[in-house]
C-alpha cells in the first residue's frame, strides 16, 4: 500500500516539477533590448494598409514590398491588437529574424515570455523555423514549426495567419526587402476584417444598436448631440446585463459601439443601409466634434489594454498637426487623456466596472466624466510649440499635462476610485 501511494505521488510531482522547471527557464523578469516601437498616426494608418491591403482587392491578386520597418510597424500593430507585446524584426539575406516578448499575467514565475526565431525563406520553397528559444529553453528545429502552430492555434491571430497562408501564392526575401504575393476569395475578405476587430457577440451588439437608435430617435435636432446622450443609456443596458464576471467585456462593447457611431466607422448606425431611418448628429463635448472624437477613439483602445499606444498616438498626432496642420492643441490632447482614463477605469476589475456602469448610468451630462479644457492653448504651430515648451519632456510641457490630469480625476465618475 505504501509502495502504491509513493508511487501514485511521484506520477503527479514529477510531472508537474517538469512543468513548473519548465515555466520557470521560459518566463522572465529582467528587462531585454527590444525597442519600443514608436508607432506614430502615420505608422499605423500604413500597418492597417498591409493588414487590410485586400480591402479594395477582392478576388485580385495583392502584391506587397515590405521593408524591415513596414514588417516592425505591422507586427507591433497585429499583436497589440491581441496581447500586450513587444517585438523586433531583422531582415536577413535569406531570412527573417523574430525577437517577441509577450507581458503575462501575474504568476508566481515570470511577468514575460520571451521568444526568439528565425523564418528562414528559401527560393521557391515553403518557409520554414529555425533556432526557436522560449527563454532559456532551446527547441530543435524539427520540432519547431510544430510548437509555434501549436502555440497559436486557439488563437484568432491563428485564424488571421491561416487565411493568409491559405491564399498565399508567392514570398521571396531580397536585400532589405520582403515580397509578398497573395489571393483572397470574396468570402474571407469578411473574415479577415472581423478578426481585426474586438470578438464581439452578435446579439448583445444588436441589443446596444438599438438603444442607440432610440436615443438617436429621441433627440431634438435643434439641439447638439452630447456624448453623454450616446454613453448614458448605452451604460444603463450595460448595468441591466451585467454582473462581476461579464461586466468589463459588457463596458467595453459600450465603448466600441459609441466609439464606431461617434468617429463614424463602417458598420455604425449611420453607415448601415438598413437603418436609412435612423438619423446621425454628430455627437460633441463641449459643442466640439472633434473633442467627441478623440475622447472615444483612446477610450477604446485603452479599454483594449493599448493605453500606452493611445497616449503615444495622441501626443504624435498633435506633433505633427503642429508641423503641417491645424496647429498642437492641447484640448486634444485632454479629450484623448480623458478617453485613457475612461477605457481604464471601465475596464480595471469587475468591481470598478461595476461602480462604473452604475456612475454612467445616472449622469446628467457629460461633466460627470470630461472636465472643462476650453481654456488651455491649441492651434500652436511647431516654432511657437517649441518657443513655449521646448519638447514633450519640458518642465512647462509636464506641467500643462499634470493640470489636465487633475481636471480629470476631479470628474464626478472617479470621485471614488481615486488611488
Amino acid at each position: 500500500m505504501l509502495i502504491l501511494l509513493r508511487a501514485i505521488l511521484y506520477s503527479i510531482a514529477i510531472p508537474t516539477l517538469i512543468i513548473a522547471i519548465c515555466i520557470t527557464l521560459s518566463t522572465s523578469n529582467k528587462g531585454i533590448a527590444i525597442p519600443q516601437w514608436q508607432l506614430t498616426n502615420t505608422d499605423i494608418q500604413r500597418a492597417k494598409t498591409i493588414l487590410h491591403a485586400n480591402q479594395h482587392s477582392t478576388n485580385q491578386v495583392v502584391n506587397l514590398s515590405l521593408t524591415e520597418r513596414d514588417l516592425n510597424i505591422a507586427c507591433a500593430y497585429l499583436l497589440n491588437l491581441y496581447t500586450d507585446s513587444q517585438s523586433l524584426i531583422k531582415l536577413s539575406t535569406d531570412y527573417l529574424s523574430f525577437q517577441l516578448r509577450f507581458t503575462l499575467p501575474n504568476n508566481l514565475f515570470g511577468r514575460y515570455l520571451d521568444l526568439q526565431f528565425q523564418l528562414y525563406i528559401p527560393p521557391y520553397q515553403a518557409p520554414e523555423i529555425r533556432n526557436l528559444q522560449i527563454g532559456q529553453i532551446s527547441i530543435a528545429d524539427a520540432y519547431a514549426g510544430l510548437f509555434i502552430d501549436k502555440a497559436i492555434q486557439h488563437t484568432r491571430l491563428n485564424q488571421y495567419l491561416n487565411l493568409f497562408s491559405q491564399n498565399l501564392k508567392e514570398i521571396h526575401l531580397y536585400p532589405n526587402q520582403l515580397q509578398i504575393k497573395y489571393q483572397l476569395p470574396a468570402q474571407t475578405t469578411a473574415k479577415i476584417q472581423s478578426l481585426l476587430t474586438p470578438n464581439i457577440d452578435k446579439r448583445a451588439l444588436n441589443q446596444y444598436q438599438e438603444i442607440l437608435d432610440k436615443a438617436l430617435l429621441k433627440h431634438d435636432k435643434k439641439w447638439r448631440l452630447s456624448l453623454s446622450e450616446i454613453l448614458q443609456p448605452l451604460f444603463q443596458l450595460a448595468q441591466q446585463r451585467s454582473s462581476a464576471a461579464n461586466a468589463i467585456e459588457e463596458n467595453r462593447l459600450v465603448i466600441f459601439i459609441a466609439n464606431r457611431y461617434v468617429n463614424n466607422y463602417p458598420g455604425s448606425g449611420n453607415k448601415n443601409k438598413k437603418r436609412k431611418a435612423i438619423p446621425y448628429y454628430a455627437a460633441s463635448l463641449y459643442k466640439r466634434v472633434d473633442m467627441a472624437q478623440h475622447f472615444m477613439w483612446s477610450a477604446t483602445l485603452s479599454a483594449s489594454g493599448s493605453s500606452d499606444l493611445a497616449h503615444l498616438v495622441g501626443v504624435e498626432k498633435e506633433l505633427n498637426d503642429a508641423k503641417r496642420g491645424s496647429g498642437f492643441s492641447f484640448i486634444d490632447l485632454a479629450a484623448d487623456r480623458a478617453g485613457v482614463k475612461f477605457g481604464e477605469y471601465a475596464t480595471a476589475n469587475p468591481e470598478q466596472a461595476l461602480k462604473i456602469q452604475q456612475k454612467m448610468a445616472h449622469i446628467t451630462n457629460y461633466h460627470a466624466f470630461m472636465p472643462e479644457i476650453r481654456d488651455l492653448p491649441e492651434n500652436l504651430s511647431a516654432q511657437a510649440f517649441h518657443a513655449q515648451y521646448k519638447s514633450t519632456y519640458s518642465t512647462k510641457y509636464q506641467s500643462v499635462l499634470q493640470d489636465i490630469d487633475q481636471r480629470i480625476s476631479a470628474c464626478e465618475i472617479y470621485q471614488k476610485f481615486k488611488e
